[in-house]
């Protein structure tokens, strides 16, 4: 067994429990993902696992060395962080001070200073111990991701680098690293396709145990064997994919349904037995005696407390209202990114569902921010809608004010309290109100700001990976109110499931070409292939001014 949890206990330092009683295994060679509610503990448990937290209760057992691959990995300076920092993170542990030493041995070297014997024995060390077989996979990790080879990409600083292009480099470190047993959080957010259909078919093919937290309902029934289901009262295992799962967690809400229906029942009936002896008491000693076995025993059915709760179907309802922006929502005329986009035209009428799709890197969300914040190109015009009100959902989940509690935030914007607690509990944040917005995990966040977007009352949304830290249930919701939503939406997404709620599909190429595919299933297939080009393939109505 790769990884055993038995019995977990981990509280928050006020003593609100994260988990309790939390057990299961992860079997060698399995790819088990770890699912469930924003919020719920996800990476607490992988932080608890990796050893970065240390559990109240319980036990956590490894028998190998586990890999890390955190959400959001740190480094000592995220500004001076280069290529070669982000590969050395997938390091197993007893090379990693040996690869600091070797950079920092090279610098002085290109210093002036005479590091040539320390730096001759550390080259020994490093081959001995397998660093170069390490090193031997960084090539083709850079080369897929940046189009170019380590030794010209080393030093490149991450800042000048898409999230989508970080997150492949390190992903890619990981996968193709020697350690035996990953942990994995959130592997596939900010991947473009290509990416992602390059993370399945590595899964597929690999002999590594891997736990990993996940919501891309693609990968889910792809490339994973079982998942662990996190639950606000409990967890359990579905021996199976997302293809299953939907309906094995209907299956078991209906069985706990039925079980605290028949608890409820059973409780009534000891409860009037009681009553019914309890009234008889005075006549006689016997029924007096009647009447305190009945108690005892209706209150030993009592405290022992019900089965399991069914977990609630719809943990959050969001209520967007839409309405008409006039015939034509957004008109782009000339819409031009000098080095990232070639001048295009688009017109989006009221009520389209456009998903905009393309590697990472070409000029989507630079596209939505420009939009949003009205910088718009020399010679480039926008016209929206008469009655347009647009609303932006941004990918970074940032708020233009992050300072306080989440009550004290949305009190800027809410009337009072109660319309703050009404909203917060549609959202599934009634616990959080006290919590400050930076301690919420990725998907309370986007929650958040779906919140903030329904208070503007927008009939024009411009959704910037809008799903990419919602948990699954929260994802279904979102399609749900966005299908049923009278309004245009206009989506960046790499979501290979999502793109069934559009209607409208428009590329980006490397090249800067822009191009509205009519076929759901081709635009997929485009944008799943590494580099491609729209004059390369039939059937795209280029967009692109010539």
């Amino acid at each position: 067994m790769a990884i055993e949890v038995a019995n977990a206990v981990f509280l928050y330092p006020d003593g609100t429990p994260v988990l309790d009683e939390l057990s299961f295994k992860v079997p060698t060679g399995s790819i088990t993902a770890l699912v469930g509610p924003n919020g719920v503990g996800k990476t607490t448990i992988l932080n608890l696992i990796a050893g970065d937290l240390e559990l109240d209760e319980g036990t956590i057992r490894s028998d190998t060395e586990i890999g890390y691959m955190r959400q959001n990995p740190g480094f000592d300076d995220d500004e001076q962080a280069t290529v070669r920092d982000a590969v050395a993170l997938s390091l197993p542990k007893n090379l990693r001070p040996l690869h600091d030493d070797l950079h920092r041995l090279y610098r002085e070297l290109a210093d002036g200073a005479e590091v040539g014997a320390d730096l001759g024995d550390t080259l020994e060390r490093w081959q001995q111990m397998g660093g170069y077989q390490e090193e031997g996979s960084w090539d083709q990790i850079t080369t897929a991701v940046l189009g170019e080879r380590y030794a010209d990409v080393a030093d490149r600083p991450l800042s000048t680098l898409s999230g989508g292009e970080r997150k492949a480099i390190i992903l890619r470190a990981y996968l193709l690293s020697s350690v035996p047993t990953l942990i994995l959080d959130e592997p596939d957010n900010f991947l473009d396709l290509f990416s992602k259909d390059w993370l399945e078919a590595e899964l597929r093919r690999t002999s590594k145990t891997v736990l990993m937290v996940s919501h891309d309902r693609t990968l889910l029934t792809n490339a994973v064997d079982r998942m662990i289901v996190l639950e606000h009262n409990g967890s359990w295992v579905h021996q199976g994919n997302y293809a299953t799962f939907r309906r094995a967690r209907r299956e078991r809400i209906e069985r706990l349904a039925k079980d605290l229906s028949l608890w409820q029942r059973e409780e009534r009936r000891l409860h009037r037995d009681y009553m019914r002896w309890k009234e008889k008491a005075g006549s006689s000693e016997a029924a007096a005696q009647r009447m305190r076995v009945a108690q005892a025993r209706w209150e030993r059915y009592r405290d022992e407390g019900p089965p399991e709760l069914p977990p609630p179907e719809r943990e959050i309802n969001p209520q967007f209202r839409g309405s008409r922006a006039g015939k034509e929502a957004i008109r782009i005329t000339n819409f031009e990114v000098p080095d990232l986009i070639l001048p295009f035209d688009l017109k989006v009428y009221h009520g389209d569902r456009i998903a905009l799709l393309g590697e990472n890197g070409v000029g989507k969300s630079t596209l939505f921010k420009r939009l949003v914040r009205g910088d718009l190109p020399d010679g480039a015009e926008v016209r929206y809608g008469p009655n347009a009100v647009a609303g932006y959902f941004s990918q970074e989940n940032t708020l233009p004010d992050e300072d306080g509690s989440l009550h004290a935030i949305l009190g800027r914007e809410y009337p009072n309290d109660q319309v703050i607690l009404n909203t917060l509990g549609r959202y599934g944040l009634a616990r959080h109100a006290r919590h400050r917005y930076t301690q919420l995990s990725g998907g309370q966040k986007a929650r958040v700001q779906l919140m903030f977007l329904e208070r503007e009352e927008p009939n024009l949304l411009f959704l910037d990976e809008p799903t990419d830290n919602l948990d699954l249930e929260s994802i279904e919701v979102i399609e749900r109110v966005l299908l049923d939503l009278d309004a245009t939406q206009i989506a960046i997404t790499h979501d290979r499931e999502f793109t069934r709620v559009f209607d409208r599909w428009i590329v980006f190429d490397k090249d800067g070409l822009v191009g509205e595919v009519l076929d759901r299933e081709k635009a997929i297939r485009i944008v799943s292939g590494r580099r491609f080009s729209l004059l390369d393939e039939d059937g795209v109505k280029l967009l692109t001014r010539y």
